[in-house]
């Protein structure tokens, strides 16, 4: 699975910080209002959005395998058990 590289991000924030203190030295009321703050807003909140579900999927994925090596080492016990029986028959 491919994520976001935090390289990637932190290289738009990076910029994106020196596009605030560029406006801030502006003082233009018609560049504040741009649609790329918006759009600003909504890439950190997706990326936040991003990092939560990355963290969720990581934990769904180490209950799946504790879970799938219980019951694979379970398995072979009761396999190994059905062996020996059909053996002393």
């Amino acid at each position: 699975m491919q994520g976001i590289e935090p390289k990637l991000h932190t290289s738009l924030t990076s910029r994106i910080e020196y596009y605030r203190l560029l406006i801030e030295a502006a003082d233009d009321s018609e560049i504040r209002s741009s649609d790329v703050n918006t759009q600003i807003a909504e890439l950190s909140n997706l990326y936040e959005e991003y990092l939560m579900n990355k963290k969720n999927l990581e934990e769904s994925i180490r209950k799946y395998r504790a879970y799938h090596n219980d019951l694979r080492r379970k398995l072979t016990v009761r396999l190994r058990e059905i062996k020996r029986k059909t053996r002393e028959k």
